[in-house]
């Protein structure tokens, strides 16, 4: 058996479709017994959206940049909660003001700050508002996604709130977005806790394959692959610079 991973937005989920020879390649991949499934910064919420809207078969799933994995089902069988302390410096970072939109996870619900503008990766639903006090005491709470209005902005304020929590928390740039977690959390370590929790460590092989920088952990990790469109220094850090998800399953084979 050999298990492969792939970022959603940017690798899998390009132009505002999943490709029909992607999923075709998926499809054989596990019809020949081996394992897919998705690993991005997304929510579960948004993500199974997504996912059933386009009939991906899956395996698994790590959301919110490795502190949550859900099973075959999308039921969550792992979360990693924020720790209060760390809430606290982010409502209070100078990053928060600045944001134009603020979303918070907590288990399998999904909430927006009450002072800013709707969560931007949902659409035609409105979700519930939640203030940053609240959000403080909210249980479960495993990650708080920022976005800004260029990557510019998104990048700089990465920097500034990474200094400010250090090794209490994960902070995750991506293009407009910043996601904070529990510390120890990424990609590469979500991968690990379902290798581990699917006792899947005599897997022959695992491939992995992003296209930004909060997949780098991953690729480096796992000596992955990057599709051609990911930057320069995501291409140079993978083993392997691929055209799609579908290439890389059927060089694997």
């Amino acid at each position: 058996m050999k298990i492969a991973a792939c970022d959603f937005d940017g690798t899998l989920y390009r132009d505002g479709a999943v490709s029909a020879d992607d999923l075709a390649a998926i499809a054989a991949w596990r019809a020949a017994g081996n394992v897919f499934g998705i690993v991005t910064g997304r929510g579960r919420h948004t993500l199974l959206r997504d996912v059933e809207r386009f009939a991906i078969p899956y395996d698994f799933l790590i959301c919110n940049n490795g502190a949550m994995i859900c099973d075959q089902q999308g039921r969550d069988v792992y979360c990693a909660a924020l720790p209060e302390a760390v809430r606290a410096e982010v409502m209070e970072h100078p990053g928060m003001a600045a944001c134009t939109q603020c979303a918070f996870f907590a288990g399998t619900s999904l909430f927006t700050h009450a002072g800013k503008a709707a969560y931007w990766i949902v659409k035609d639903y409105v979700l519930p508002r939640l203030s940053p006090g609240d959000a403080l005491l909210l249980p479960g709470l495993h990650q708080i996604s920022l976005a800004y209005a260029d990557p510019e902005s998104s990048r700089a304020w990465s920097e500034s709130l990474a200094e400010v929590c250090g090794e209490r928390a994960g902070v995750h740039f991506s293009s407009i977005c910043i996601d904070v977690t529990a510390p120890g959390v990424s990609k590469a370590s979500g991968m690990e806790h379902l290798l581990h929790l699917r006792q899947w460590g005599g897997a022959r092989e695992v491939l992995v394959i992003g296209d930004d920088r909060n997949d780098l952990p991953m690729i480096r990790h796992f000596n992955g692959y990057a599709v051609e469109n990911a930057p320069e220094d995501v291409r140079g850090a993978a083993s392997r610079v691929v055209g799609s998800v579908a290439e890389m399953l059927r060089e694997a084979e």
